[in-house]
């Protein structure tokens, strides 16, 4: 008899849609960017130098995948995190596997040489 999953399908499609568009240097520079504060696209464009055409295109990623959405203000799109608690659960996941990721190759690499 095949286990029965408390996951619905669609779960792990999301989170795999989620996990996709987040695996991107620039968006997570963008995240961690609105994470402190929103930001409108001028702004964002000067702390990331790239063209502006794709960081539009990064920007559209982020808020098709629900993560980011955005406010007018006259002329300007100011940018906001709709999910700020998940995007720093993710980012304090990453921190701690980084860093220990670091120290277990700091030790594997301390035992190496020794031999």
């Amino acid at each position: 008899m095949k286990p029965q999953s408390k996951f619905h399908h669609d779960w792990f499609e999301d989170s795999a849609n989620l996990l996709k568009v987040l695996g991107h240097p620039i968006r997570l520079k963008i995240i961690h960017l609105l994470r402190h504060a929103p930001s409108c696209a001028s702004e964002t464009n000067a702390e990331i130098p790239i063209s502006q055409p794709n960081l539009s295109q990064h920007l559209k990623a982020l808020r098709e995948a629900g993560i980011i959405e955005c406010a007018c203000h006259g002329t300007k799109r100011c940018y906001y995190l709709c999910r700020p608690e998940l995007i720093n659960d993710i980012f304090a996941t990453l921190k701690i596997d980084h860093e220990k990721i670091k120290l277990d190759c700091d030790v594997l690499k301390a035992q190496m040489d020794k031999k």
